[in-house]
Order: C-alpha cells, then sequence, then structure tokens
C-alpha cells in the first residue's frame, strides 16, 4: 500500500500519523503551511480568519488560535504519555495552502503514484488532486458527519448536548465540506470528566484505528464507501463565539453538562452492488 498523507501536521495530527505508521508505510507526508496572504480574501479565508477585520474580530481570532492549539498540545501531551510522539518520522515536504491544487503539486503528487492520499485538516481540494490515488483520497474528520461537518466538530456535540454524535468519520473526499461517501465511524470512550483534549486525543486513537482497517481492505472494497443522504448542518470559524465557549466553560464547571459514559467502538461501513453503481455513476 503507497500511503501519502496531507495534513497540517498539528500535534495531535502528528501523533494521528504515527499512530498509522506502526502498521502501515507512510510513504510522505505533505505539511501544509497557512501564509497570512493565503488567509485573506482566499476561497479558505472561512477556515482561517474572522469576516470581519475589526479590532473585535482580530481579538476573536486571537483568542480563538490560541484555544485550538491548547487543545491540540494537551491532546498531543496525552498521546505522547501513553506512547506516541508528536514527531512525523516519515520524510515531509511543506507545502503552501495556496499551492494545494496548482498543477505543480498535482505533478508531485502522481509522481508519487499513491494508492491512497489520507487527508487530516487541510483546505478543500478539486477533483485534479483528490482523483490521483488509485483507490481514492479519504479524510480524517473530527466529528459525525453529516450531523457536525465542518470545523471544530467535537466541541459543538458538547455544546449542544448531543454526546451520541462525538467522535470521527472517515470519508472519500468530494467536491463538498465532509459530505463524501462514509467508511466508518469511531466513537471514542466516554467519561464524566473528559475535557475537550482529552476528548480529541482519544479520537485519534479510534481515527488511526478506522484508517488502519480500511488500509487492510483497500484492495476488495476500493474505498467506496456509503453515500451521505442527511444534510446535517457545516460549522465554519465564524460561528465560534467567545461567550458560547464561556457558557459552555461555566455550565461544566457548575455541573450542567455532565458528559454520560459511552463505551468505546468503531462502526465500518460497507456499499452493496447497488449503493457501488450508484456512487460509479
Amino acid at each position: 500500500m503507497n500511503l501519502v498523507v496531507l495534513s497540517s501536521c498539528s500535534p495531535a495530527n502528528a501523533c494521528l500519523i504515527n499512530m498509522i505508521s506502526r502498521r502501515h508505510v507512510v510513504r510522505h507526508v505533505f505539511r501544509v503551511r497557512w501564509s497570512t496572504t493565503a488567509a485573506r480574501g482566499s476561497r479558505w479565508s472561512k477556515f482561517v480568519n474572522s469576516p470581519i477585520d475589526s479590532v473585535v474580530g482580530r481579538v476573536r481570532r486571537r483568542f480563538f488560535e490560541r484555544l485550538y492549539e491548547r487543545i491540540e498540545q494537551r491532546a498531543a501531551e496525552q498521546l505522547q504519555r501513553e506512547g506516541t510522539p508528536p514527531h512525523i518520522e516519515a520524510p515531509t515536504t511543506d507545502i503552501d495552502a495556496r499551492h494545494i491544487n496548482s498543477e505543480s503539486f498535482a505533478r508531485t503528487l502522481d509522481t508519487l503514484d499513491p494508492d491512497v492520499l489520507l487527508v487530516s485538516a487541510c483546505p478543500l481540494l478539486k477533483p485534479e488532486i483528490f482523483e490521483i490515488p488509485r483507490f481514492g483520497t479519504i479524510n480524517v474528520h473530527r466529528g459525525i458527519a453529516p450531523y457536525y461537518r465542518g470545523e471544530r466538530t467535537i466541541f459543538w456535540p458538547l455544546y449542544f448536548r448531543e454526546f451520541d454524535k462525538i467522535g470521527v468519520t472517515l470519508h472519500r473526499i468530494d467536491r463538498g465540506i465532509d459530505t463524501g461517501p462514509i467508511l466508518g465511524y469511531g466513537f471514542p470512550e466516554l467519561q464524566a470528566d473528559d475535557t475537550e483534549s482529552a476528548i480529541l486525543a482519544k479520537c485519534m486513537k479510534v481515527a488511526a484505528e478506522l484508517v488502519n482497517l480500511s488500509l487492510e481492505s483497500a484492495e476488495s472494497r476500493d474505498l467506496r464507501g456509503i453515500r451521505q443522504t442527511t444534510a446535517g448542518r457545516c460549522f465554519y470559524r465564524r460561528d465560534q463565539r467567545i461567550w458560547k465557549e464561556l457558557a459552555y466553560t461555566v455550565a461544566r464547571s457548575l455541573g450542567l453538562r455532565t458528559i454520560p459514559s459511552q463505551p468505546r467502538r468503531i462502526e465500518m461501513l460497507h456499499a452493496d452492488a447497488e449503493q457501488i453503481l450508484a456512487l460509479a455513476n
């Protein structure tokens, strides 16, 4: 299996890549870098910056940047204590987010002749990129699609008390945002005192198992997955508000948002002949 990875390589994602590499050789990792130019006025700006370029917008942006960094780092620290370092050992090349869908990157990726391109936390891809791999391009989504798509989709089910929708989704990449055919779901073990970073660490572990199981059966199932039929909701960074974060934190401290216990489980989905024909068409 010729596996290539395209990822932000944040601390938690680095741990994920290392857990996958224990069972499958990762030939190359492309680490996405977000430049200031790419963040402003591009098709990906809604994932990076607030649409309001004001003092309030900059404060909010900085608040959530720090928050995301802290959650990622604490999740990685937990995984490191369990034996997974956040340092990628596979060959790694940096790529600017603006060049993800360029002809030059398509040529570079085609040269590697990947069977599977694994994506985790990167910009939207065009068909010229995600159609290159032999078996397809698959995405590790931190959330249960289609109900929670887009950004921060571990926090939102906590906020809305939909605890049964906390987990990760492994799906094929298409033109939409987390809308591709689903290969499987991973639900982490939940405990009442779990923080968002603790849940993220657990999600990375079940995500690694999802990926490994899918790669092991890639040649027989061709990674087709099951088409999504529910619209769900897509969350953007502009949906984040500091007051929502503070309200959730206060509710947790007062015992008003207790997380119910949930066993760890993996659900792999298999397409039947009719669904495979529909996907092919």
